[in-house]
């Protein structure tokens, strides 16, 4: 059986020229509500235009349905015949051999509809519906001269995609003039669901009762409706109302109170009963008074108004009808299209000679307050639409200097975020969208920061590195301090995306920055993005950059808040560091290691070392005074590669040469000094007294300079020393280093501040 109806929908499609989707109603189902309905039916797609529609498909050649073909034949050929705007709108009809289609505007059954929408549906859109298919039902008796015969909330009543109700189900539509086959008598045995909620006679003397006031028939059908949408919210079974002539006190307490006494009238004996068209006329001021029923009044009179009045209703009156509980579908569908065409046209219409500034303003308004309502409106559009017709206003709109545009799409950025994919985030938006960050207004600039907020997850990082970082540098001196704040707030939100290499740096000085702020919040802020950054700086850039800013919020002088979250985001940082210190191993570096290990490596000492090596001083420093007696002495034991370095070491440049000092070179360091240590005075210059074990570098030794008395020596005396020197005819000795140095004065890099 599941082979025969895949062939059969095989079929179906080859047939016809629309694409068949998914299947809504399976009359083979034992299910209710789709067990009454004959017609099977499908969404599709026009492939002319891509247009939503929905496809009604009978088979003639189904054992199972082949005592309905009366019934769909009689549907097929009515349908063609009567038209209004409360019936099911029909795009086309095809017929062959095997099958029936009806192809209409997009539809979902009713039932369906209140089922999937409960929550939704409020009782001024049960009476939206009920007034577009009561309108329905008395223009067919009146005007149609015809009994529907079936109106019944399960197979015979469909919403489209506006909310509107429609009315179908004419598989008993008969002519009371000019119908020969008379199907409300003939066939509504075969019809599924006929036999319930019947009106009393026609329960009891059967199909024949109904000639005596057909319209009548229709009317009860008409009551029991009424009453069943209000008094039930399962829709997953059919409703039977048992009360036959009279409204059980239950369902009196559901129905509106308005039309409490007018139901009573449908539902009443068949003598008393009115007629749908009697319904229709009472109960006129009570619907023309519902928010739905005027707000589509005024929608299908403003198409045929000039375009003054239609600009001025939807700049000033329609935004009283668009708050509220409102179908779905109702402003996607039936609203949205109109406001659409109407900005088109303001945004297209372009300025003449005789255009004046106040015209030119009324039609910036216009645009704004249309704008608005557009991107209100469209929240709830399946994606498919919103890129189809929504999408390119937005992007128009935000190449467009005009403020009150821009302030209205930042508005509604963090809803359609969402819509836009990253390409378009990317080349549309966020190019456009940074201009406002450099806007004289200070409120575009606000809310253009934190809009960007909302989508800089769709940013590429290229963007923020190369375009944003620079906004945001400035913005971090704007006059106005909550833009300062905000802009340190978006700093932190995006430093997932500031490069690696220079990630820390940025943060860290837009922190700092912050944390001199004069704003309290903003200082508050750069305390939060230092917490919530902690884990991603070293602790080089802590010690060295972190706590010394943090130290000083801690004197803050006008916050308490600050000083309390300064010394509390302080020792978060200074635990940090003290975890890592606690992890570090605790003995002392012997600080003459590399000494020692150099004069080990170097030297060849003999087994009579004691003998010609003093005893160092300290027991953890070999010392300089044990490798100078080393070196200068006489009977040297000390060769190889540490006689060598020392020979051929570079001379101390800092020291002043002089003939007496290079005799005492030449002949070793043990001559120039005394028992004690010291330089002799021999030339009358200061002496110094050194410490036999003056450090390198790091040493834990300390260098100890004595200053001695100088001896006052006149002028004439040096020359004459130095005439007696020049006259000995001995060269003078110089150094043997070539070196080409240029001194300059000495820059501390405080400028003139020190």
């Amino acid at each position: 059986m599941n082979f025969l109806s895949s062939a059969l929908n095989l079929i179906s499609v080859n047939t016809i020229p629309y694409t068949f989707k998914e299947k809504i109603v399976d009359p083979s189902s034992s299910s209710y509500p789709e067990n009454r309905s004959i017609w099977t039916i499908y969404d599709g797609i026009n492939p002319k235009n891509e247009s939503p529609v929905s496809i009604f498909e009978f088979s003639l050649k189904d054992p199972k349905t082949y005592k309905n073909t009366q019934l769909a034949k009689n549907c097929f050929k009515k349908l063609k015949l009567v038209k209004f705007p409360g019936i099911l709108g029909v795009l086309d009809f095809i017929e062959n051999d095997s099958f029936l289609y009806i192809i209409s505007e997009r539809i979902t059954p009713l039932a369906q509809y209140l089922q999937n929408h409960t929550d939704r549906i409020s009782k001024d859109a049960k009476l939206y519906g009920i007034y577009n298919i009561t309108k329905a039902l008395a223009f067919i008796n009146t005007k149609a001269n015809c009994l529907h015969g079936s109106l019944d909330i399960s197979s015979s009543i469909f919403v489209n995609a506006q909310g509107e109700w429609k009315l179908f189900g004419f598989e008993l539509l008969t002519n009371l003039s000019s119908d020969p086959d008379q199907p409300i008598y003939r066939l509504s045995g075969d019809l599924p669901g006929f036999d319930e909620n019947l009106p009393p006679e026609v329960a009891e003397g059967g199909a024949d009762a109904i000639r005596g006031a057909p319209f009548k028939f229709d009317a009860y059908r008409l009551g029991v409706f009424v009453v069943s949408l209000f008094s039930t919210t399962d829709f997953h079974s059919p409703y039977i109302h048992k009360g036959r002539n009279v409204l059980s006190a239950q369902e009196r307490a559901k129905l509106p109170r308005p039309l409490t006494s007018l139901v009573t009238k449908l539902i009443a004996q068949h003598q008393s009963r009115i007629t749908a068209e009697d319904f229709a006329r009472d109960s006129e001021d009570y619907f023309v008074s519902n928010k739905l029923v005027k707000f589509s009044h005024v929608l299908d009179e403003i198409r045929f108004e000039n375009q003054a009045s239609k600009l001025t209703f939807f700049k000033d009156e329609m935004g009283e009808y668009i708050e509220g509980d409102l179908p779905p579908g109702f402003l996607d569908y039936k609203v949205l299209p109109e406001v659409i065409e109407q900005y088109n046209l303001v945004v297209n219409q372009k300025p003449t000679v005789n255009t004046t500034p106040e015209d030119h303003a009324s039609r910036q308004e216009a645009t704004s307050v249309l704008l608005n309502h557009i991107l209100k409106l469209s929240s709830g559009l399946p994606a498919d639409r919103f890129s189809k017709i929504i999408k390119p206003i937005i992007f128009t709109s935000f190449s467009v200097s005009d403020r009150a545009i821009r302030l209205i799409l930042l508005k509604y950025l963090p809803e359609f975020r969402d819509r836009l994919t990253d390409v378009e985030v990317q080349t549309k938006v966020f190019i456009n969208l940074l201009t406002g960050l450099q806007d004289t207004n200070f409120l575009i600039r606000e809310t253009t920061l934190t809009s960007i907020t909302s989508i800089i997850e769709k940013v590429s990082v290229k963007q923020v590195n190369q375009d944003l970082l620079k906004m945001l540098a400035k913005l971090q001196m704007d006059p106005k301090p909550s833009i300062r704040t905000n802009t340190l707030i978006l700093i932190i939100n995006i430093s997932g995306k500031i490069y690696s290499n220079s990630r820390n740096s940025v943060v860290i000085t837009a922190l700092a920055k912050s944390l001199r702020d004069t704003f309290t919040p903003c200082k508050l802020a750069a305390l939060s993005g230092f917490e919530r950054l902690i884990e991603t700086f070293s602790l080089e850039e802590i010690c060295s950059k972190i706590l010394g800013q943090l130290a000083v919020s801690l004197m803050d002088p006008k916050s308490f808040k600050v000083r309390q979250e300064s010394k509390r985001i302080f020792d978060l940082y200074l635990d940090s560091v003290e975890k890592h210190a606690a992890s570090l191993p605790q003995d002392e570096e012997d600080q003459d290691a590399e000494e020692k290990e150099f004069y080990k490596a170097s030297a060849i000492v003999p087994d009579n070392i004691e003998n010609t090596v003093p005893e160092p001083r300290s027991s953890l420093s070999i010392g300089w005074s044990v490798v100078n007696r080393l070196v200068a002495s006489d009977v040297n034991p000390v060769k190889g590669t540490l006689e060598k370095a020392v020979n051929t070491s570079t001379p101390d440049l800092t020291r002043t040469s002089s003939p007496h000092t290079a005799q005492q070179a030449s002949h070793g360091w043990d001559e120039a000094l005394d028992d004690d240590g010291q330089w002799e005075d021999q030339d009358g210059l200061t002496e110094l007294m050194i410490d036999a074990t003056v450090p390198r570098f790091g040493s834990s030794t300390i260098l100890k300079a004595k200053s001695q008395p100088v001896p006052r020596t006149s002028i004439s005396d040096s020359n004459k020393k130095s005439r007696h020197i020049l006259s000995s005819g001995k060269k003078q000795p110089g150094s043997t280093l070539k070196l080409d140095l240029e001194v300059e004065p000495e820059d501390d890099s405080w400028g003139d501040e020190w």
